[in-house]
């Protein structure tokens, strides 16, 4: 599981919930060198990745490999822009608040909690008010890191032998 993947989860998630956004414009932030969608549109910005419980591990059945899994929290600030940002805004908050939510994501992400929407006016290069409403998502996701491990599996023969016979006693 990985970042990418929870963030283009919560894309498809919203994507299917608002078809008449085109193709395309349900994106990323934050990607440099790639222009903002006109909107209507959707824009998807990662804002803080906590690690909330203690890394678990576990060996797989060979015994070569470890993986440690790190429960995290990932919190997605969800900005929808146009004519028709509140209504998406509030599409996207009504349907992650839901249980149908939980359903749509793959296994290793779940929606956690998401805010309520909040009118961000954004002012455009041409001094002009973009409307703009936003709400933040919070997901957890579990990061597995796989790492090759040594083992102790086979105990070969052992011998005992007493401490003070190899050691003489003065």
């Amino acid at each position: 599981m990985s970042v990418d993947l929870a963030i283009t989860s919560t894309a498809a998630f919203l994507r299917g919930l608002m078809p008449w956004i085109p193709v395309g414009n349900v994106v990323r932030g934050q990607t440099n060198g790639t222009p903002p969608p006109l909107p209507p549109a959707i824009v998807i910005t990662e804002l803080l990745q906590a690690q909330y419980t203690t890394t678990r591990t576990k060996m797989n059945e060979a015994g070569d490999q470890m993986t440690y899994v790190m429960p995290r929290r990932l919190d997605l600030q969800i900005d929808c822009y146009g004519v028709r940002g509140s209504e998406m805004a509030n599409v996207a908050c009504t349907m992650l608040r839901s249980i149908y939510a939980p359903e749509q994501f793959p296994d290793g992400v779940e929606p956690l909690y998401c805010s309520d929407p909040i009118q961000a006016p954004l002012i455009t290069g041409e001094k002009q008010y973009e409307a703009r409403w936003s709400l933040t998502l919070s997901l957890q996701y579990n990061a597995p890191v796989t790492v090759s491990q040594e083992s102790f599996n086979v105990v070969g023969s052992t011998e005992a032998i007493p401490a003070d016979i190899t050691i003489p006693v003065e």
